[in-house]
């Protein structure tokens, strides 16, 4: 059952900037993620997969353009937040694990260090809560400054697409961007107007949190003194003690018991008030130990001292998983995690991320080429072709009942133990995305195209209320066209071997009652 939405993006366009033209990566993605949900991108190389959640995480690069669309986001729009705002999500609420461990991991810094790293750096917890104070106001601040340079970038990139356009002339050109021009400033013009009144509103509320961090911080620190006088007391007294005690008595030996563990409350107490003002290392200690725990490496304690030469290729992937889960983020994404693993270790970790999904409540977008890795791991699953979404369903839907023919390409490409029939490959290659197709971008390779695949890009045809494709052969007055063979065997026999299963749980299942019936007769 659905849940709450985290995440939703609609109609994301994204273009890089080359020398040669612009490459249009991404064109008019939408898709949504809820609460507990893993969601699969499955698609070639090349396909915007990456690309996407790229501008999810705030990390495109310099020359990528967002021509349209947005990010929804904890009712914030990622495409429209300035960088000091996505720093707070980056990490925090959104985490990142990335294809190739080795590349992703420091060789020359151990990697306990490079666990509790962020926890250290991010750790002043007063200067995070006077950040907190102010945030909102901070926040409208900086993104309306945001707006303004996107506004300026627009009208920069704006330019170049017409520059680069060889079918108008120079007339129109200048005409185009004239026009474009004035429309841009007029908008700047507009959005500087907001800012002095935000910029008051944003110091006037920083104050105040300057004033109400300055007594929280002092509040600590009375607390603090008055917990260790206390103690120091205490210890004074028990010295006084252990001085009049006979030496080797049982009376001097219980009371130099009793002064190390008061020793120890000072130590402790001592810690507990550092860790009111920021993340201590024997904090970052034990959360790096408890997370390196629960991600399956053994001896923790022995291997946080360690370099990342030291582990294997599974082992590094899931030192990249616990960096990634220190911070406690809502939404993970996964970015083929397990394409430079060999396939015993990919179950492994694809089998570690289920888990950890499940006891953290985690929603995650897992992105793959390959639609056997996401088989018993995802809810839904969206299929990318040439920056677009071509496909969109359930796991069900997608692998008993695919409709689009990249989707049959796909799974007949995927190795299966009992498959009798030749894998299929997909001829050709993607199309150049500096001249994107008029039509359907699959119909060069596609074996089933139609005339009007050249011709017209296909909208999205509902096969289901779950499930959605974006090919001619479902419009009504299309042909019928029979899904391959390869396809068609292995959907049957998955769906009599799910029957099977269901068969035997029901059967395991009744003869367990009665079994239980019979030992209370």
């Amino acid at each position: 059952m659905r849940t709450e939405k985290i995440l939703e993006v609609n109609n994301l366009t994204i273009s890089f900037k080359t020398p040669n033209g612009l490459v249009r990566a991404v064109r008019g993605v939408s898709f949504d993620l809820y609460k507990g949900e893993t969601l699969a991108i499955v698609g070639e190389s090349g396909s915007g997969k990456s690309v996407t959640t790229r501008a999810i995480m705030g990390i495109l690069a310099r020359n990528a353009i967002i021509d349209d669309g947005e990010i929804l986001y904890s009712n914030q729009n990622l495409t429209k937040l300035s960088e000091e705002n996505f720093h707070l999500i980056r990490g925090s609420k959104i985490g990142m694990i990335f294809q190739d461990p080795l590349s992703s991991l420091n060789p020359i810094m151990k990697i306990g260090k490079q666990i509790t790293e962020a926890m250290l750096v991010n750790g002043d917890r007063i200067k995070n809560r006077f950040n907190d104070l102010f945030h909102k106001e901070y926040h409208d601040y900086l993104n309306m400054v945001a707006r303004i340079e996107f506004a300026k970038n627009d009208l920069r990139f704006k330019k170049f697409e017409i520059n680069t356009n060889k079918e108008l002339s120079k007339e129109q050109k200048k005409s185009q961007i004239q026009a474009f021009k004035d429309k841009q400033q007029k908008l700047i013009h507009e959005l500087h107007a907001n800012l002095p009144e935000l910029k008051a509103k944003y110091l006037e509320v920083k104050t105040k949190a300057k004033l109400q961090t300055k007594e929280e911080k002092a509040a600590i620190m009375l607390e603090k003194h008055e917990a260790l006088g206390k103690l120091q007391n205490e210890l004074k007294a028990k010295q006084l003690e252990l001085a009049s005690a006979a030496k080797g008595s049982k009376e001097h030996d219980k009371l130099r018991g009793e002064l190390a563990v008061i020793r120890e409350n000072i130590s402790n107490n001592n810690e507990v008030y550092r860790r009111k003002f920021h993340v201590t290392k024997r904090e970052a200690y034990e959360k790096a130990i408890q997370i390196m725990k629960e991600v399956g490496i053994p001896e923790p304690e022995i291997r946080f001292n360690q370099y990342p030469f030291q582990f294997s290729g599974g082992m590094r992937q899931r030192i990249v998983i616990a960096i990634a889960l220190t911070a406690d983020p809502e939404l993970l994404i996964c970015d083929e995690p397990t394409t430079a693993l060999d396939v015993t270790i990919q179950g492994q970790i694809l089998n570690l991320i289920k888990d950890i999904k499940k006891e953290r409540n985690l929603s995650v977008i897992f992105i793959t080429h390959d639609l056997g890795v996401v088989a018993n791991m995802a809810d839904r699953v969206a299929v990318m072709y040439a920056g677009k979404i071509v496909e969109y369903g359930t796991l069900h839907d997608i692998f008993y009942e695919p409709s689009h023919p990249y989707t049959w390409a796909l799974l007949s490409s995927v190795p299966d133990l009992d498959t009798k029939d030749k894998l299929l490959s997909i001829p050709g290659t993607p199309p150049d995305m500096l001249f994107p197709p008029k039509g359907d971008a699959f119909a060069d390779r596609n074996q089933f195209a139609l005339k009007i695949d050249f011709e017209e890009q296909p909208p999205f045809f509902k096969v289901s209320d779950t499930h959605y494709a974006a090919t001619w052969l479902l419009h009504p007055d299309a042909p019928k066209i029979d899904m391959p063979k390869i396809i068609q065997y292995r959907v049957d026999r998955f769906k009599q071997e799910s029957k099977d299963n269901k068969i035997a749980d029901k059967k395991l299942k009744t003869e367990a009652e009665a079994a239980s019936v019979g030992e209370k007769n």
